[in-house]
This record gives structure tokens, sequence and C-alpha cells, in this order.
């Protein structure tokens, strides 16, 4: 690739950096959007994270990070890993994509968040954000550091209503969950999730409201409790909701201590590891999957 086709990212961005169509945005470590700082995309710009353990990372890899207050305008972003050559490539291993709110405090491998005022609120606006190859897998040999947990691909944390403004969110071939939100609420026209390392859909004490299409293609593999859905209630109840008229598209294990209501969706098998498919327009009413207790 030219000198001329890409550009490093500087790990701390506090004032506004407009990132053109065209050339290739570089993620080398713990790069953050600071409170105050915006990030303004040109509609098709690409950002790449590198691959790799970093040792100058809070997390131990390269990854980005919208702090609370921050500011993201966007037309279509795509978040890509890549090789040290600043090549994509079709492997995760990274720090994945981060967006923090100020809506309710969360905290999840490591990073964490605390409610703010509104005055500190976040603001993240996009037509698109389509993410390939983020996150990264559990180390082969055991290990007692957090830092080398799995880690998803693309991940919200305190992020509510007011604070997201993106229609769509694709993610392809996380290396862990394929979207997952902690104590947060946010809304999206259309959402796609194909072939997560693990969960299609991981929420905990959160929030998914889903318009127009919902597609999750978590195929069956030897991979243990890789599900559709997963919901966790540490902070209270876990939701997707369905809108009316949205098309469905969904195959995989559906997940288990889950409860469905859905006159269009037939109700998931209660036993372990059967796949489940649905693929068609809610044409009765919304769909609600939901957990209240259980994890």
């Amino acid at each position: 690739m030219a000198s001329e086709d890409y550009e490093v990212l500087r790990a701390s961005i506090t004032d506004t950096l407009e990132l053109k169509a065209g050339r290739r945005y570089v993620v080398m470590t713990d790069v953050r959007v600071r409170k105050g700082a915006t990030l303004v995309v040109e509609d098709g710009a690409t950002i790449l994270i590198q691959n790799g353990a970093v040792s100058s990372s809070e997390i131990g890899h390269a990854a980005l990070i919208f702090e609370q207050g921050s500011v993201l305008k966007a037309g279509r972003l795509y978040v890509r890993a890549c090789n040290d050559r600043f090549r994509p490539i079709k492997r995760a291993d990274n720090g994945g994509l981060w967006f923090f709110g100020a809506y309710r405090s969360a905290a999840k491998d490591g990073l964490s968040v605390t409610a703010a005022p509104a005055t500190d609120a976040s603001s993240f606006s996009a037509v698109l954000i389509a993410t390939y190859y983020l996150g990264h897998a559990d180390p082969v040999s055991d290990s007692n550091d957090p830092i080398e947990d799995d880690r998803d691909g693309f991940s919200l944390m305190g992020v509510g209503p007011q604070e997201w403004d993106v229609a769509e969110v694709r993610s392809y071939h996380s290396a862990d969950d394929g979207l997952d939100l902690t104590n947060s609420q946010i809304r999206l026209q259309r959402l796609r999730v194909v072939a997560p390392g693990e969960d299609g859909i991981n929420l905990s004490s959160s929030t998914l409201q889903v318009a127009r299409s919902l597609q999750v293609d978590v195929d069956i593999t030897d991979v243990f409790d890789r599900d559709i859905f997963d919901f966790e209630t540490d902070d209270g109840p876990s939701y997707v909701e369905i809108a009316q008229h949205c098309h469905v598209d969904i195959c995989g294990v559906f997940g288990d201590q889950l409860h469905l209501k859905s006159p269009d969706m037939p109700a998931p098998s209660e036993a372990d590891g059967v796949s489940y498919r649905f693929k068609d327009f809610l044409r009765q009413s919304p769909a609600l999957v939901y957990s209240l207790n259980e994890d």
C-alpha cells in the first residue's frame, strides 16, 4: 500500500478530526476519541484496526474507543482488521470498536463508564457502521489474565437512546459476540450479524429495538453455548424489541432461559442445542425476546 493511501491515527483525539473517503486510517494502539472531541467521517471511509498484542494498550490490543462525551458524525463507516502491513485481513485479533455513553454506569472486560448528566452525553450518528473481523478469541493456553479473555468486536456501554442515531449496524466474523450492549438502550433500523465466534447478540441489562430488518446468522458449529441471543440481567432485564412489519431472518440456537412473545415466530425448543430458523416479515404484531431475571 502506498504511503499516501493511509494515515495512522494518534492515540488521543482531543479535537475535531475529519476522515476522508478514499483513504485508510490505521489504529495501531488504544485510540481514544476523548470527551468533547468529534470524529467526522466522510461517506465510505475505512478504519483499519491492527491485529496482534499491543503492550501500550490498556486492553492489550489495538482498539478504537469513543469515550463518554465524544461525538461521531459519519455516513457509511467501515472498520476492518488489518495486519502489520496495513492490509485488511480475514482474522480477528484486536481490541474491537467501543462506544461509551452517559446513560448508565457499565463495566466489562476491564473497562468502565460512570453515568453522568446530559451535559456529558455522547452523540453517535451514522448511516451505517460495518465491522469485519474485530475482537479476539480466548488464548490457546489457559490464562488468568482478564486482558487475554476473548473480546467482542462491537461494544456499547452505558449508551442511551438520546446518544445513539446510527441507522444500521453490520457485524461480520466477530471473534466473540457479534454485537454486545451493556446497560444500554438503542434503536436500529437494520441489524445484520454474520458468523460471530460466539453469540450473535449479547445484551447485559439492555434494550435493543430493531425497526426494519434483523438478520442474525449463527450456524451451529462445535463451539459450545453459541446462540442467536444471549441475555444477562445483573442490573435489570434485557429485551430485543422487533417492530411489526420488520423482516426477520435468524438461524442458529435460539438461546437458553429466554422468553419469546410473537404470534408470527414459532416458539423455540426448550432442548439444548436445537437449531432455530425463522425468515419472514412480522405481519401480525411486534415481537419481544426477553429475560427478566435469568442469565
